[in-house]
């Protein structure tokens, strides 16, 4: 499927100065703009416990499903129950639906024939949530398989699992979204297409400035009210600087694919390269 991404993601660039970038859905800002996008795909509330003088942590992520944490009056963790341990008998903890789009958390204060209290996760929104229907799987390698579901025309959806867990989520709506876990890299396309590597991103939070990739090609990093921004330069022109808001962000020509992430890993693919190279830092 390497082919279809890149097929359909070239055909947004332009002679000369290049004005187009691709990016994952609604993270994209023109240069100059000011920084705007989806969010981390993140929401949480806190509600009273069945304890009293305790209250319980609820989040809602599409990268690792609902998680609740009970706190003790000090705010400190007491226990957690997620994905890898959705029901905590002993303390009266469970969430129903764990990795759904609505999932529901359940207390209680006494086992037996106690009811369980029910409330609803904060939700998030359509394009935070994985639906649709199966596309494909893939397995990347004995621990990571990827599963693809096709929303409508234009829009793809992917969930990361390793080891059985869901660790990331990505959204494809008209524009490319990524991801990036370990060492590894992973774009899906608005058409279902996708293209991953491994071992060719920068440190976390890295230096701002200019990177060179292997192609020649130049990235600059910089930061506007805390949120990172990548501008691409090839041989077709300066892109339009595209922004991390919570999410990893696309920018590519014909032969090379940026990803942003969030914290300000920069990774790069370049089609027809059997080995990929993290970007080299030049300087500010």
């Amino acid at each position: 499927m390497r082919t279809a991404l890149r097929t359909a993601l070239a055909a947004l660039v332009l002679a000369g100065t290049a004005t187009a970038s691709v990016v994952s859905a609604t993270a994209a800002t023109a240069a100059g703009a000011a920084p705007a996008g989806s969010s981390a795909c993140v929401a949480a509330k806190t509600i009273p416990s069945v304890f009293g003088g305790m209250k319980v942590r609820l989040v809602s992520s599409a990268d690792s499903g609902a998680s609740a944490t009970l706190l003790d009056s000090r705010g400190r963790a007491v226990q957690t129950v997620n994905q890898s341990r959705p029901t905590d008998l002993a303390d009266g903890l469970r969430i129903t639906g764990v990795l759904t789009a609505k999932p529901v958390f359940g207390q209680r204060s006494q086992g037996g024939p106690t009811p369980w209290r029910s409330t609803a996760f904060p939700a998030l929104s359509a394009d935070c949530t994985a639906h649709g229907t199966l596309a494909r799987t893939l397995r990347l390698d004995a621990r990571t398989t990827v599963q693809i579901f096709k929303v409508s025309a234009g829009h793809y959806q992917a969930r990361v699992f390793q080891d059985g867990r869901l660790v990331r989520f990505i959204d494809a709506n008209s524009r490319a979204g990524a991801a990036l876990f370990g060492d590894r890299t992973l774009v899906l396309d608005p058409v279902g297409g996708t293209v991953g590597w491994r071992g060719a991103e920068t440190a976390v939070s890295p230096r701002l400035g200019r990177y060179k990739l292997a192609n020649g090609a130049i990235v600059k990093l910089v930061k506007r009210d805390g949120v990172y921004g990548a501008q691409l330069t090839t041989a077709h022109g300066t892109f339009s600087t595209v922004y991390a808001k919570g999410r990893p962000v696309v920018a590519q020509d014909n032969v090379t694919l940026v990803v942003l992430g969030a914290d300000g890993t920069l990774s790069n693919h370049i089609y027809g390269k059997t080995v990929q190279k993290a970007p080299v830092y030049l300087g500010a």
